[in-house]
């Protein structure tokens, strides 16, 4: 039904802009008795093309309104109608005869096979049309068919056909395009910008020869055919121009550049389909053997193509394997947090807490709590240099060996230095572990301990704030063998808490780039001193989260309290 009512429509507008546009003309530029100079004659093959039969009968039934209203005689108005509606289906005809093998053909001049079928059609036409008027004009007497007046009726319709014709297909292609929302192609804005020039250069060529001929021409139709003459001519050389020129911008720069834009569009699913790798070589190749900027680019298209297939391959093939290491690193973490104590003793003697966050998956940091008899605790906390899969595996080397060695009753100091001289023995890779280690005599309160190069523990006395433990440090393990690390006592009472840690809360730094530092844990743990060991913890990692705000965790953080109770 809309179909209908857009025919009808087209139909109409069709029939009432040929009528006006006759009209005036009519009037003012008559060569003969039944017709005038008539740009007009570019409608029925352009809205032919354009509308479809519609259009064609449109302008048709408009010629013969103007006929009529003329003061033509009805039978001579009736038949020309004819000849004016074949004028109109002749181009539709022949275009759907060259486009055949295509569903819906749709007119437009956007390359130069569309641009030579125009011309075909409109020198088919306007021949066949011009043969029909002559013999009708013959026929009643009006003037014989071999006649200037036959020459100036296939002149006025070829020339007004290309002079007018062409802008209105170009007008009405441009707004189709517009309501359609589809882009103009490269190609098609050379063929279109041409197109026009030639049209223009039409129009000039004919006022200037309007200008000069009717100030001499003996008679209108002489002047006509003289000035439809020169403009044929101006046409004639301007296209073949421009068809050459076109034909070369298509073969060489349009189409390449179109082609691959559209290959590439398709490529990045950004077009009607995705296109495989092989299919977008294979489509670039036949523009790689030209010699100008397109093979360039082709070649250039191909290889990037090329190197993204490899470099994609490749990609999944590190993503495959990252997802792997990742999943062993998964069951890593989860080993080496099971190696950790994690259920704390409760004793009425001593309340004790301990955590431990990696800056990697997994960390080189560790803690250690374990009866070396009912009466003798053994705690240790040490860092390894480095993290990640190394720093792991050779903590777990530390950890077992001060464990093992520790559960034979050796004193702290004993305990590091056999531990020591074992971690050196073959350490190629010059790894080295810093370590607190030391016994607490549950019964007394005595505690031993030894320290190879960590970071001094903090001590609160009942009654006192935290402060430093002021005790030489040995050197790290795994450092020197037969290295003599020197032992120290304390006596711990009721109310004394133990805090120790590793480098990574000292360490630890914000988006300023400053550490965290050993006063302000000084001052985070004499704020809360009151509070227990798991508590105390927990606040201190708090304020580090605070002060680190959104900065990445460069090394392991672990923490011990134990405190007396």
């Amino acid at each position: 039904m809309n179909n209908i009512y857009k025919n009808i429509l087209n139909t109409l507008l069709s029939a009432i802009l040929f009528f006006i546009l006759t009209m005036p003309f009519r009037e003012l530029f008559k060569v003969i008795e039944v017709t005038e100079m008539r740009p007009v004659s570019a409608l029925p093959p352009v809205f032919g093309l354009l509308f479809g039969v519609p259009g064609a009968l449109g302008c048709a039934a408009g010629n013969l309104a103007a006929d009529l209203l003329s003061g033509i005689t009805p039978l001579l108005s009736i038949i020309g109608f004819l000849p004016q509606l074949i004028y109109g289906i002749i181009p539709i005809l022949i275009w759907k005869a060259f486009n055949r093998y295509e569903k819906s053909p749709v007119f437009r001049l956007h390359n130069v096979k569309n641009i030579m079928i125009y011309i075909v059609i409109i020198l088919i036409d306007s021949a066949i049309i011009a043969v029909m008027l002559g013999l009708l004009t013959q026929s009643f007497g009006i003037s014989p068919f071999l006649s200037t007046s036959t020459l100036m009726m296939f002149l006025n319709n070829l020339v007004f056909c290309m002079v007018l014709g062409i802008p209105i297909i170009i007008f009405v292609t441009m707004k189709r395009l517009r309501d359609s929302h589809m882009s103009i192609s490269l190609n098609e804005r050379f063929v279109l910008v041409f197109l026009l020039l030639s049209a223009i250069s039409g129009a000039l060529i004919g006022l200037i020869s309007y200008a000069e001929i009717s100030k001499e021409a003996a008679d209108l139709l002489t002047m006509w055919n003289r000035i439809y003459f020169y403009i044929a001519g101006d046409l004639l050389i301007f296209h073949f121009i421009t068809i050459l020129f076109l034909w070369y911008t298509e073969k060489n720069i349009a189409i390449p550049i179109e082609t691959i834009a559209r290959i590439a569009a398709n490529y990045t699913n950004g077009g009607e389909k995705k296109e495989s790798s092989a299919a977008v070589v294979a489509e670039c190749e036949p523009f790689c053997s030209n010699r100008n900027e397109t093979a360039i680019l082709a070649r250039a298209f191909q290889t990037m193509i090329i190197d993204l297939d490899a470099y994609i391959e490749n990609l999944t093939l590190i993503t495959a394997e990252k997802e792997r290491i990742g999943a062993e690193l998964d069951v890593a973490r989860k080993i080496q947090s099971d190696m950790l104590p994690n259920i704390f003793p409760q004793r009425k003697e001593f309340d004790l807490y301990a955590l431990m966050s990696p800056a990697k998956e997994i960390g080189g940091d560790f803690y250690d709590f374990f009866f070396i008899d009912s009466d003798h605790l053994g705690i240790v906390i040490a860092d390894v240099a480095g993290k990640s899969i190394p720093a792991a595996l050779f903590m777990v080397i530390a950890k077992t060996l001060i464990n093992n060695h520790a559960r034979q009753k050796e004193s702290p100091k004993d305990v590091f230095i056999n531990v020591n001289n074992l971690l050196c023995d073959g350490n190629e890779t010059a790894m080295f572990v810093t370590a607190w280690f030391g016994i607490l005599e549950v019964s007394t309160g005595s505690l031993t301990y030894v320290n190879a190069g960590h970071n001094p523990p903090l001590l609160k006395k009942e009654g006192e704030p935290f402060s430093y433990m002021k005790a030489k440090n040995g050197f790290v393990l795994a450092g020197i063998p037969n290295y003599n690390y020197k032992q120290y006592e304390l006596t711990l009472n009721k109310g004394d808490i133990l805090f120790l840690y590793t480098d990574g809360v000292t360490e630890a730094n914000n988006p300023s780039d400053k550490l965290y530092g050993e006063y302000r844990l000084l001052d985070v743990l004499n704020t809360n001193s009151d509070l227990a060991p798991n508590e105390l913890l927990l606040r201190v990692k708090q304020d580090l989260d605070i002060f680190a705000e959104n900065a990445p965790q460069f090394d392991d953080i672990t923490m011990l309290a134990l405190k007396i109770k």
